[in-house]
């Protein structure tokens, strides 16, 4: 389980730096709400059926700048194309990982759409963006993990700067408990966010938990991932110190033993053209 969690510490939106200054690279487009649900909407539920990170290693040339720019270009292919992507991403872990600098993270409206989306990228795409990206990074469809998202309460305030703060936590359910225990916690969890917005007003916080769609061989395969999202650091840090504080925060650890939380700073690459 440690290994996984080391190297699949998954999720978000990356964030601009690097030689050149985040002034070089574009604007990401606004982050997206989370979805809504078929209350909200009055349609249905506009819940991704697969989130997909793919790990990505820097190469000898890499800069910030070809960064987002051949995530620009991409952007362009994958809109051009139709895939019916929901979402894409760019996050970058805070703490080095042996496995991957980055992760490239697709939302899908089904696995229909992913098989047809990566059947098209293999035949038409993927030859010339190899050649492209040699320079700068490399990545193997061989490491990309699925996960099926549930999303809890939505945020108040929308965030809309294209960037946002990640937070994923790897969890395997004790002994005699399970998916009813989390969803108590959730819905605890959802009340809490009720009084604390009700003192300080609307924020950015969601967060949904992702299942995972496949099988490690070699270890334990975690639960689920409960995957949290923020605007900014001190948004981060001013939720974590009324939980703290919390009647629910130790139900949490009293249904599942759940690994340190894995931040990563993330970024908006890919929006769909209304």
């Amino acid at each position: 389980m440690k290994k996984l969690l080391l190297s699949l510490s998954l999720l978000a939106l990356a964030a601009c730096g690097g030689d050149k200054g985040a002034s070089n690279a574009p604007e990401p487009p606004a982050t997206p709400e989370p979805p809504v649900t078929a209350a909200e909407s009055g349609d249905a539920p506009q819940v991704p059926a697969i989130v997909e990170f793919v790990w990505h290693q820097k190469a000898e040339g890499f800069t910030e700048e070809a960064l987002w720019s051949h995530a620009d270009y991409w952007s362009n292919v994958a809109g051009e194309a139709d895939w019916g992507l929901m979402v894409a991403t760019v996050m970058t872990p805070r703490i080095a990982n042996d496995n991957f600098d980055f992760l490239w993270v697709m939302a899908w409206p089904s696995q229909e759409a992913r098989d047809n989306a990566w059947a098209d990228w293999g035949a038409n795409h993927e030859p010339g963006w190899l050649e492209l990206t040699q320079n700068t990074f490399t990545y193997s469809a061989e490491h990309a993990y699925g996960f099926a998202p549930s999303p809890g309460r939505p945020a108040s305030a929308r965030n809309t700067s294209g960037s946002s703060v990640v937070e994923f936590i790897f969890c395997e359910y004790k002994e005699g408990k399970g998916e009813a225990d989390r969803k108590a916690f959730e819905a605890m969890h959802a009340g809490f966010m009720d009084s604390f917005e009700a003192e300080v007003g609307a924020t950015s916080y969601w967060w949904t938990v992702m299942t995972p769609l496949f099988e490690l061989t070699d270890q334990n395969t975690p639960d689920y991932m409960w995957t949290n999202f923020w605007a900014t650091d001190a948004e981060r840090e001013a939720g974590y110190a009324a939980y703290g504080e919390s009647a629910h925060a130790a139900k949490a650890m009293e249904d599942a033993d759940c690994q340190d939380p894995a931040l990563f700073d993330s970024r908006v690459i890919y929006l769909p053209q209304a």
